[in-house]
């Protein structure tokens, strides 16, 4: 059981891929080092970092650092009154559970080669979004955004229209991640950078810190997918 578990968070992951990460999560500990009294920030960026980076792998462990980086930063936007993050992230909650599911049903097995072993994991199989499809995806994030932002600014949420356009392409971008279609990616960097402004304007440097480096993962996630899905093409 042990030795599955190790090789599911350990295994896979080439040299580069291991310094990318020990760089976004020190990225999580130089923010902490000069705002450390911010703990949660910090644990709910490492987790976060860890989620996004295995996602973008494609290993289904992703979901155990999820449901602890999303708890951890429904607390904070309650904290900062951002109610649109507040409802997304419940959102995400019932979403890692559904993602396990899903996903539990549709792995690969890949063998990654360096020169001291070869190593087989398990990872999704990806596929891609055809143009209606496509269409069909922008057409819904449009509508999602203003009826979204029109209900935030209702009750008074901190820059709701902004609020609700990270919102609105996130739940779109979730649905599409537990499809497994590669194209979430796109809509990830999309609510990257419009969270890094958000939190920018908002004053939470962690978060600032954890968006950064999620924009940063989300380019590597849709070149790793775009990969996984010629595989199962």
């Amino acid at each position: 059981m042990m030795t599955t578990v190790r090789k599911e968070l350990l295994g896979g992951w080439t040299t580069f891929e291991k310094s990318y990460i020990g760089g976004l999560l020190l990225l999580q500990l130089i923010v902490f080092y000069f705002n450390p009294e911010n703990l949660i920030n910090m644990i709910a960026g490492i987790s976060g970092v860890l989620c996004v980076t295995f996602v973008a792998k494609g290993k289904i462990s992703n979901y155990f650092f999820g449901v602890i980086q999303v708890s951890l930063y429904l607390i904070i936007s309650l904290q900062f009154v951002l109610y649109g993050e507040v409802l997304l992230n419940s959102f995400y909650f019932i979403m890692q559970i559904v993602g396990i599911i899903v996903w539990r049903k549709k792995m690969n097995v890949a063998v990654s080669e360096t020169s001291a072993n070869t190593t087989e994991t398990a990872v999704v199989e990806a596929r891609s979004l055809s143009k209606k499809q496509t269409f069909f995806t922008v057409t819904v994030v449009v509508i999602f955004w203003c009826l979204f932002g029109l209900m935030l600014d209702y009750f008074g949420s901190n820059q709701p229209y902004l609020d609700s356009i990270t919102t609105a392409i996130s739940v779109v971008a979730q649905i599409l991640m537990t499809l497994r279609y590669k194209e979430q990616w796109l809509l990830w960097i999309v609510v990257n950078i419009l969270s890094i402004i958000l939190w920018i304007i908002a004053g939470n440097p962690s978060m600032v810190a954890m968006w950064v480096a999620f924009l940063f993962n989300s380019s590597y996630g849709y070149y790793n997918w775009r990969k996984l899905a010629k595989q199962t093409a």
